[in-house]
This record gives structure tokens, sequence and C-alpha cells, in this order.
């Protein structure tokens, strides 16, 4: 079977590395694409929310100690601990008490268990070599493959050796 030379990347005697032609994606492989960076972008601006956060503590503890102790005296300052501060602690409490529901109902399950160990026996199968010959190709620093017209890998040698 000839494939189609590449147009991006090609090994040497013209072969294609991986791509056979150049794939257009439809409309809705471009908005999966489109959701899916939107959500990383998400949890990559969620770890900075902890610098965010940082920035509005000090805001608030410098407003609260020049508006306790500064204007109002500790006066004002043991007003807010009566009437304010039991609100936050109710609200601490509600956020205590579901993060140890988490904790208590997972407790028992092993939540990674159908998360398979590598192994090379294992990976044998997605390979039409032997175990022995892929355990030879797994100690090649740099290496050549040969692939079947269906993309299996047949044969590994070294790159500085001619097949």
């Amino acid at each position: 079977m000839k494939r189609v030379k590449n147009i991006q990347v090609t090994l040497p005697e013209n072969r294609s590395l991986i791509y056979s032609k150049v794939k257009h994606h439809s409309k809705s492989e471009l908005v999966l694409s489109l959701v899916t960076n939107a959500v990383g972008w998400g949890i990559w601006l969620y770890f900075w929310k902890v610098l965010f956060t940082s920035f509005a503590w000090y805001f608030g503890i410098n407003l609260a100690y020049q508006d306790w102790i500064i204007y109002g005296g500790w006066r004002k300052f043991l007003t807010f601990f009566e009437y304010t501060a039991p609100f936050g602690a109710a609200l601490c409490c509600v956020l205590i008490f579901w993060a140890l529901q988490d904790i208590w109902r997972f407790k028992t399950e092993r939540r990674r268990s159908g998360v398979r160990s590598p192994s090379i026996e294992k990976d044998v199968i997605w390979t039409k070599l032997t175990l022995e010959e892929l355990r030879k190709a797994r100690s090649y620093k740099v290496m050549r493959t040969h692939h079947n017209p269906d993309g299996e890998i047949v044969k590994v040698h070294p790159l500085n050796e001619q097949s």
C-alpha cells in the first residue's frame, strides 16, 4: 500500500511519519476543542486564584485593622464578633461538614482500582512483536520502527543499524 507523502513531516526515503493526509476538523470537533480549551484555561486560572485571594485577604485585613483598631477602637472590634462573626463560623462549620462527608463516603472505596499497572506483557498485545523483541526494543535509545499496513509495529532496529 503506497501512502501519500506527508506535507509536514517525512522520514528518510520520503516515507510519512504518522499522517498520510491533512485532516480538516469538522464543526463539532472545533466546538469540542473550544470547550476543552475553555475548561483548561478555567483550571489554570483557578490555580492562580490563590494569588488573587492573597491580595484580597491583605486588603481586607488592612481595612479591618483601620476600621476596628484605628478609627473604631476595641468597641467596634467586639461588636463585629458579636453580630457578624457567628455567620462566618456557621459557614466554616458547613464547609468542614461537607469535606468530612466526602472523606467518610470514600474511606473504604479504592478509587483508582480500575487503573491498570503498566507491564510489558500487556503492551506486547498492541504490537506484532514477541515479548523478547519488545524487551530488546525498549533497551534502544533511538530506534527505527517498521509498521504493517494496519499501523502495528512489526520490526524494531536501532537507528544506526540498517534493516
